[in-house]
């Protein structure tokens, strides 16, 4: 993409190299103080209306943070999975590009946020969850095979997407809005990178399938045709046919 060129161009330098590990281990020690501390991790978690109260960190620090719900030996689990399809999509891009994909989400998700609290007035922590699972989808996109071992069984990473993006339709249809704008803002750098392969894939699709229909079309037609009778090499595969004057005959009216 021209514009990714570009933008490499002047601020590839400015990239982080292996963003997905800096972005676990800032889970990891927040998810150990959290446990084992007083360290109040709620003031890194992204709440618009804090937000513009001044606590703009808020904005880049909720990315930071884990998600305390859930069990040690799960946490283990999300961080290895975080860490093969980020490391997997910034060797496919490159760190700038990953670095980009990664930023446009983080501004994404907290400009709806910010959004969702003048629409709606609902001052929400707003999960990083919804901006983690984009990298899910890109990677799902880029390796739609790879198989991961899911309880013990193997899954391969096309089903984890769909599964995913199932979850990201049912809130749309039946969350609230705030909700709502969080996955709308996940699905931006996902267009961003991948709409114009989406498109192109689509009009590769139906014009492999106007052509398809073009050709069985074509040999649907009879191509021997008797003058007399109408009978057709379509009708008759083993019938032969003579031409006079540029006109075709069965074998059996062959003029005299």
């Amino acid at each position: 993409m021209i514009w990714l060129d570009k933008l490499e161009k002047h601020f590839g330098r400015l990239a982080v190299p292996n963003l997905t590990f800096w972005i676990i281990m800032g889970q990891v020690l927040f998810y150990g103080l959290g446990l084992f501390t007083s360290f109040p991790v709620e003031v890194l978690t992204l709440r618009p209306a804090e937000v513009l109260n001044g606590q703009v960190w808020r904005l880049v620090t909720f990315i930071f943070v884990p998600d305390t719900r859930v069990i040690s030996v799960w946490m283990i689990f999300k961080w290895y999975m975080l860490y093969l399809y980020g490391s997997a999509l910034e060797g496919y891009w490159g760190e700038f590009r990953f670095n980009l994909f990664v930023w446009i989400g983080v501004v994404a998700t907290g400009c709806m946020a910010i959004l969702g609290l003048f629409v709606a007035g609902y001052n929400f922590e707003v999960p990083n969850t919804i901006l983690l699972a984009s990298l899910l989808l890109a990677f799902a996109a880029l390796n739609p095979e790879f198989e991961i071992l899911l309880f013990f069984f193997p899954v391969k990473m096309k089903w984890v997407g769909w599964f995913t993006w199932a979850m990201f339709a049912l809130t749309l249809l039946t969350g609230p809005i705030p909700l709502k704008l969080i996955v709308v803002s996940a699905v931006v750098n996902l267009v961003l990178f991948f709409g114009k392969d989406v498109f192109g894939s689509f009009k590769a699709r139906q014009r492999r399938k106007s052509y398809e229909k073009k050709r069985a079309a074509e040999e649907a037609e009879p191509f021997h045709t008797c003058a007399v009778c109408g009978l057709t090499d379509k009708d008759d595969p083993d019938m032969d046919f003579v031409y006079e004057d540029g006109k075709g005959y069965c074998s059996k009216h062959v003029p005299e």
